[in-house]
């Protein structure tokens, strides 16, 4: 009997999609239930580390299984990661614990064709009780020519486990990069609707958390979902709806402004019907490629309205900012300090903070320069000139 662990890969153009995330899935099993799933995405720097815990209950006696873990291959591919082969270039400290006990792996290549319409037919790679793998020329050959920078080939990393009779726990946790392109900062999927595949058709008690880091704007889809009340807000933050810039969901989709913290989904008898999708639209990097020398500076300030943006003395260091009043500057200098709470006593600048998305006042905050990151004090320094 086979379960498979899988990643989806996005593709897009001009973006670099690395890895998602998927779940534990039966093929054949159906008497295997999921009691509980804790579902934990916590954003470090560039990567995320994603921990699953889950707890499974075998009615039946004791069973041996196969379980497999597919990794899709990074796009576009460049030579110097397919030089890590036989491991996903852009994964990294996969770990499996099984009942306690940590379980060694193997990584085979398969075809990125083997999905089959059937959900639990079994995969084509997989016969016999084994995993047949591609050698490492096959799939070099492969790129070449016009399609040399990808590799098309899925990673599958698979182990043996022993399920014993009653409650049996696996925790699972792997690191990626996070997925990129022209329009999004960043993006994360993660298919939840293969749970519908256990003997439950689902998990009986689910939790997610999602922690993308300090003053932080990203958007979840409402896929899974009725509305932005299903979320607790762990810590200093707020949710809006937004739809102007062609998202999903008739009234909008709830975009997380965190301060500080992270945000909490619970669901009892879980039933999903549609996958997760963590995102953040560029704003200020995609304003500047359209923006030149010396235009009026309105649209790029009101941009920072819509959501928490890294601020980086580089997008304006070697560029004529003529066009931005003195007004407009004065909002931008002090972007770093709003985005912490400083509480603005100045009529201008209270009227513009409290206008965005994610001001939040803290008079508890004391605004200083050693408050700052490097990069925020290099900006406040140059819009300060």
């Amino acid at each position: 009997m086979l379960f498979l662990l899988s990643f989806i890969g996005a593709k897009a153009n001009d973006g670099v999609f690395y890895a998602s995330g998927n779940q534990l899935i039966p093929i054949t099993e159906t008497d295997i239930s999921v009691r509980k799933e804790v579902l934990t995405i916590n954003r470090v720097g560039d990567h995320l580390e994603v921990t699953v815990y889950y707890e499974f209950f075998n009615p039946g006696k004791p069973k041996d299984l196969l379980v497999g873990f597919e990794a899709p291959a990074p796009y576009p591919a460049y030579e110097e990661d397919m030089q890590l082969f036989p491991e996903q270039p852009h994964m990294r400290n996969f770990k499996v614990v099984f009942n306690g006990d940590k379980l060694s792996y193997e990584v085979a290549h398969i075809e990125d064709n083997f999905y089959d319409t059937d959900a639990k037919a079994p995969r084509k790679y997989y016969a016999n009780g084994k995993i047949k793998g591609l050698t490492r020329k096959q799939c070099f050959d492969a790129m070449s020519g016009e399609f040399a920078d990808v590799y098309p080939y899925y990673f599958v990393y698979h182990f043996n486990s022993h399920f014993r009779e009653g409650l049996n726990i696996i925790q699972h946790t792997y690191d990626f990069d996070l997925s990129s392109s022209v329009e999004e900062e960043f993006r994360f999927d993660y298919i939840l609707t293969a749970a519908n595949r256990w003997a439950n058709n689902g998990i009986d008690d689910f939790t997610l958390e999602i922690n993308m880091g300090e003053r932080e704007s990203f958007m979840v889809l409402p896929t899974f979902f009725k509305s932005a009340k299903d979320w607790t807000i762990n810590g200093k933050g707020r949710v809006t709806m937004e739809t102007e810039w062609g998202l999903a969901g008739e009234n909008g989709s709830p975009y997380f402004h965190i301060q500080d913290g992270s945000i909490t989904f619970k669901k009892k008898n879980f039933h999903p019907d549609g996958e997760l999708n963590i995102n953040k639209r560029l704003a200020l990097m995609y304003m500047y490629s359209s923006w030149e020398e010396g235009d009026n500076g309105q649209p790029v300030v009101d941009l920072m309205k819509f959501q928490y943006n890294h601020v980086n003395p580089n997008y304006f260091e070697d560029t004529n900012i003529s066009g931005f009043t003195a007004e407009q500057k004065r909002i931008m200098k002090n972007l770093p300090f709003a985005y912490r709470g400083h509480v603005f006593k100045d009529a201008g600048l209270k009227q513009f903070f409290e206008s965005t998305n994610w001001y939040m006042p803290d008079p508890n905050y004391k605004d200083s320069m050693d408050s700052l990151t490097p990069d925020e004090k290099k900006w406040v320094q140059f819009w300060s000139k």
